[in-house]
């Protein structure tokens, strides 16, 4: 009997353990990291973005996918807030998900009245994945970046959010 007793009481020890661990993986929260690597990607008419070719200046990235509701107020907010305010500053769309193919993104942009040399398809979600843990994504997901440093990171748009990007850019 002692041994099974000792057996149970670690055993259930054990699942404990691994329940906490388990729930903390769940729930992890996007990567909130200073500083990510260099990347380069293409977009839809292939033409490639190097994050070296902008050093020291900002480009803004936001991770979508085509059937994403929010995503669909978004982009178009945010293409029109951008051409109107910082025509100069890159803005990418980049969406990371296998299920959406080119096609599929050409004719959302089209949908969106947005040109699709601003989408990118992120294939097997490599450029994506470094600025979520897990490669959890959390869509929509607006990045400011300049060198290998955030300037801005949110979740959705609203008023608020592009005067703070608008105040992030212009500095």
């Amino acid at each position: 009997m002692r041994i099974n007793s000792f057996f149970l009481q670690n055993y259930f020890l054990l699942l404990l353990l691994l329940a906490v661990s388990g729930s903390l993986f769940l729930h992890s929260t996007p990567a909130e990291a200073k500083e990510f690597q260099r990347f380069f990607i293409k977009n839809l008419e292939n033409k490639r973005f190097d994050t070296r070719k902008y050093r020291g200046k900002p480009y803004v990235m936001s991770i979508f996918y085509t059937k994403c509701i929010p995503c669909i107020k978004e982009i178009p907010q945010l293409y029109t807030f951008m051409s109107e305010n910082f025509p100069y500053v890159p803005l990418l769309f980049v969406d990371p998900l296998d299920e959406d193919s080119k096609n599929d993104i050409r004719k959302f942009a089209k949908k969106l009245n947005v040109p699709s040399e601003l989408f990118y398809k992120d294939s097997m979600g490599i450029v994506s994945r470094r600025f979520f843990a897990g490669g959890q994504y959390a869509f929509p997901t607006i990045l400011g970046l300049r060198d290998l440093s955030y300037l801005f990171r949110f979740s959705g748009i609203d008023a608020n959010i592009l005067a703070e990007i608008k105040s992030k850019l212009k500095e």
